[in-house]
């Protein structure tokens, strides 16, 4: 689950905390399927819809991630969203539509800078087929994932509460669900992550749980 600002503002409050990889060596690791991807820069081409929607070269980068995974003895298990509620306001999708002619314009004229800034914000760049050829592709290597019946979100937190894993990797906004501590960001080349803890949140600003997820609602909340 999404909540807008949460991240930025954890980390203006230094409440995002940094580790070494080392100390997830040999852990099994829930991870929000979609937040993953959506973490690999290379994947994020604002002319993949243009393109067809599925950008070029994804396998070769999916798989370097995959290898570095394997290299640092991280065991992942992919969830992956299920059902979900599509958008609840028609202004939304009007002004997503919008953009996608405006891009098409430019780019019939040419304009390629300026048809690339709407490309980018008209569309999701981890759409439904790429999501679908991932999901397939995970499995014909042998990894463990799977799709969640709805929110993968709910689905980590259960696989956290019943030990299925020993950490999760997502948006903070799963902090919503209960998770005592989220890994938010893998950098495999400088040998970090970065996560943030739901206790540490909570004597921070000196609230209780249900104070949290009723601040985070008000801040607004959406899918991943």
């Amino acid at each position: 689950m999404r909540v807008r600002h949460l991240q930025s503002h954890l980390a203006d409050q230094q409440l995002v905390h940094q580790g070494k990889l080392e100390r997830l060596k040999g852990i099994r690791v829930g991870i929000d399927a979609v937040f993953w991807l959506r973490s690999i820069q290379a994947l994020k081409d604002p002319f993949a819809d243009a393109l067809g929607g599925i950008p070029p070269g994804i396998f070769g980068f999916v798989d370097k991630e995959l290898e570095s995974f394997k290299r640092y003895n991280i065991t992942p298990l992919f969830v992956f969203q299920g059902v979900a509620p599509g958008p609840q306001h028609s202004m939304f999708v009007s002004r997503m539509d919008q953009q996608m002619e405006l891009a098409w314009q430019y780019l019939v004229k040419g304009q390629k800078s300026e048809a690339q800034k709407c490309f980018a914000v008209s569309t999701s760049r981890i759409n439904g087929d790429f999501v679908y050829f991932i999901f397939h592709h995970l499995r014909h290597k042998g990894y463990e994932c799977l799709q969640a019946p709805y929110f993968a979100g709910a689905q980590l937190a259960h696989f956290a509460e019943q030990g299925v894993v020993q950490t999760v990797f997502g948006p903070p906004g799963l902090l919503l669900y209960g998770v005592q501590g989220v890994v938010i960001h893998v950098d495999f080349q400088r040998t970090t992550f970065d996560w943030v803890d739901l206790e540490s949140v909570l004597q921070k600003w000196s609230i209780t749980r249900d104070q949290f997820v009723d601040a985070c609602m008000l801040a607004g909340t959406g899918i991943v």
